[in-house]
């Protein structure tokens, strides 16, 4: 089964195998997945992370983008770093 997210209103609608599952969050900037997790950056810089459409944590500051990988979360910085979380702690940045 295929995950894709997006960004549509400020809210993230998720879809699976081209039909749309849900749709969650506010305020919504930016949105990556990497099947299972869901992580989302709001317009105060946070990052959110979700799992089946429930938020599971929240953190972070600053964030511009964010990209999912294999459970790590790279978040891009407004003065152009990049900060790596597991499990909503900071592992390294760069």
């Amino acid at each position: 089964m295929a995950l894709v997210v997006k960004v549509s209103n400020g809210r993230v609608q998720e879809y699976e195998n081209g039909s749309q599952r849900r749709s969650y969050g506010s305020n919504v900037v930016a949105a990556s997945t990497d099947g299972t997790l869901v992580a989302t950056v709001d317009k105060t810089g946070r990052v959110h992370e979700y799992v089946n459409g429930s938020m599971k944590r929240s953190y972070g500051s600053k964030a511009l983008n964010v990209q999912v990988s294999g459970g790590t979360v790279a978040v891009t910085l407004t003065d152009g770093r990049t900060q790596e979380y597991v499990n909503g702690s900071l592992r390294r940045s760069y």
